[in-house]
């Protein structure tokens, strides 16, 4: 996506950010309501953008130019820049950023191939070179191209799938006979994706074994190149980094981050609120809510996690109602 079709009316961008703002001078804002901005990131700084900074260094806000910068505190930038307080500048930008995303299609493209037993919503739509077997389509659900969803799933409205995914592939359960030979378990159980969900590319997710589900929360995101073992029992709002690998039976609390590569082997479970860390191989059940644990294998590092923020995640939140 280039610059000019990442780009915004500030007056668009303002209605999100009266939510958001701590102190707001409407009469600061008159002058900017008919520009266009690109929300941009400080790591590639572009004149024209919309950044959020918190506790802002002066040599980094002064590298900015005429562009509008949401700040956790009144800043003295210049160079053209408008500067609004609001309580969360980054979970405000975040907001802005989410105008970007692009009208959404409805249909079953051409190309696709659906089975006649599929039963799919009306405003779902199916992508490019898509299989869809005997499965449940919810509404507002999203198949990008190639994207491969076997018999038995059922997918919960408003999730998005990406290209190269299978949902619903065999798994690989056997046992050796008295003669040495490999005698295969059927898989015939299926899979629950819930609500809200985005699951990115090249993700394989087993169904389940014999009269078993692979469920996956609603709310939960899960990047490319994970894989999911038959009868994964995954929580919601789970957030799964880059070439993530549960095994067969593995259970993941509600919130849990896991990280790049890591692995969680069979029938361990991974309570609400952990953190697993990048490359951590966890080869135990872990009782603890709230704990930050890594290594090979992994143990714990760190208690009630949400008090400060990782590296490399957000801040994990705490249920204040717990």
């Amino acid at each position: 996506m280039n610059n000019a079709s990442m780009k915004i009316r500030f007056n668009e961008a303002l209605e999100v950010i009266r939510v958001h703002a701590e102190e707001l001078l409407e009469s600061d804002c008159h002058d900017w309501l008919d520009r266009e901005l690109v929300p941009a990131s400080i790591k590639n700084i572009v004149e024209g953008g919309i950044y959020f900074v918190v506790n802002g260094s002066p040599e980094l806000l002064q590298s900015i130019h005429a562009s509008v910068i949401l700040s956790n505190r009144a800043e003295e930038s210049g160079n053209g820049n408008l500067v609004i307080v609001v309580k969360n500048p980054q979970l405000t930008h975040y907001a802005i950023t989410a105008l970007l995303e692009p009208t959404k299609e409805v249909g079953i493209h051409s190309t696709a191939i659906v089975s006649a037993g599929a039963n799919i919503h009306p405003s779902a739509y199916i992508g490019p070179y898509c299989i869809v077997g005997e499965a449940v389509i919810s509404e507002n659900v999203c198949l990008q191209s190639h994207v491969v969803i076997k018999d038995n799933v059922t997918i919960g409205k408003n999730t998005v799938i990406d290209s190269g995914t299978v949902i619903g592939t065999r798994g690989m359960a056997w046992i050796w006979d008295e003669d040495g030979k490999r005698v295969m378990q059927p898989q015939v159980g299926g899979v629950i994706v819930g609500e809200d969900c985005i699951i990115g590319s090249n993700i394989s997710i087993v169904r389940g074994s014999l009269t078993e589900n692979t469920i996956i929360g609603s709310g939960t995101v899960i990047a490319h190149g994970s894989m999911i073992g038959h009868g994964a029992l995954v929580g919601e709002l789970v957030h799964f980094a880059n070439n993530v690998s549960l095994a067969g039976n593995a259970r993941i609390g509600n919130r849990v981050f896991l990280g790049s590569s890591c692995v969680v082997s069979s029938n361990v479970s991974v309570e609400e609120g952990c953190i697993v860390g990048a490359g951590s191989v966890v080869t135990k059940s872990f009782s603890e809510k709230n704990v930050t644990i890594a290594g090979v294998p992994a143990q714990v590092l760190k208690r009630d996690n949400f008090n400060s923020k990782p590296s490399g995640a957000p801040k994990p939140y705490k249920n204040q109602d717990r």
